[in-house]
């Protein structure tokens, strides 16, 4: 009878990282390793997709800093996805440089919890961040189906999943959206913009897509004839966290480090901080394990 090379089964919990370390090391050994994947145990998780219609509302800059604010307070529990697939600045506001995309998981064939681990790229604070591709001929195979199997596989065994849109509604932002809690609606205070998000919310009523809405109006106070609650009349809803013109945000996208974590002290920090509150209240949260680092 033929001798089997051993075989050791890998908890979920283990971070991508140290699974990483650990395959390589077993694997020399001769040992087969596997992991249980994703835990089975049904989870109360938050996805949250940050959209804006038009460019320039400043996505990118209030979901990654969304996603430092509630990895600071639950390190191992949150994960940011960057499905700005093609032109995506997600990595670069965080200072990473992912070995791993989005696009080579969806080239892999089958995901599974394994690969998808893999492909995940640690930040400070204990965030996650799967990154989108690397150039935009990458991106094309990207489908509805990866990122719906994707998000959902990430909403098993995270807290929080915040997920950054490109301009517009294409197929991947749609699979997001039917994927999602919570949507965290970005505009510009701006007739163009404005008008924009709410033909994308008219869009989401016709397509069935009730996910819980917050409106986000960035650079509220600019001097541009109109008038916060002009925005709210038009959305039909109250301004949930309106962001301040600031020369911090643009200045902490160049130097990749979010404004939550270079100038915590500053107005637009503490809007971006009790933005985080809306979706992870300061009252006592059942413990739940995360992806340590």
């Amino acid at each position: 009878m033929q001798n089997q090379a051993p075989t050791i089964v890998v908890g979920h919990d283990m971070s991508p990282e140290m699974f990483v370390d650990v395959s390589a090391t077993l694997s020399s050994l001769g040992v087969i390793v596997k992991t249980d994947g994703f835990s089975s145990t049904p989870l109360t998780s938050k996805v949250i997709v940050v959209v804006s219609p038009k460019g320039g509302a400043g996505k990118t800059a209030v979901s990654s800093n969304l996603s430092v604010a509630l990895a600071q307070r639950h390190p191992g529990r949150v994960v940011a996805v960057d499905l700005d697939v093609q032109f995506g600045d997600l990595s670069l506001a965080l200072s990473l440089a992912p070995e791993h995309t989005l696009a080579q998981l969806a080239r892999a064939g089958q995901i599974d919890a394994t690969t998808l681990k893999l492909h995940l790229t640690p930040a400070p604070n204990g965030l996650f961040v799967l990154a989108g591709a690397n150039d935009p001929v990458d991106a094309d195979s990207i489908g509805h189906a990866h990122v719906s199997q994707v998000l959902a596989m990430l909403a098993q065994n995270f807290d929080y999943v915040v997920v950054d849109t490109p301009a517009g509604l294409d197929e991947l932002t749609l699979a997001a959206l039917e994927c999602a809690t919570d949507l965290l609606l970005v505009s510009s205070l701006d007739v163009t913009s404005i008008r924009s998000l709410r033909k994308a919310l008219d869009a989401f009523d016709h397509i069935g897509i009730f996910a819980r809405r917050q409106l986000l109006l960035n650079r509220a106070d600019s001097k541009v004839g109109l008038d916060p609650s002009d925005a709210e009349d038009v959305m039909g809803m109250k301004i949930a966290c309106s962001i301040p013109s600031s020369r911090e945000i643009p200045l902490s996208l160049n130097l990749g480090t979010p404004v939550v974590i270079s100038e915590p002290k500053s107005p637009v920090a503490k809007q971006l901080q009790q933005l985080s509150q809306l979706y992870a209240p300061s009252e006592a949260e059942p413990v739940r394990k995360g992806w340590r680092r």
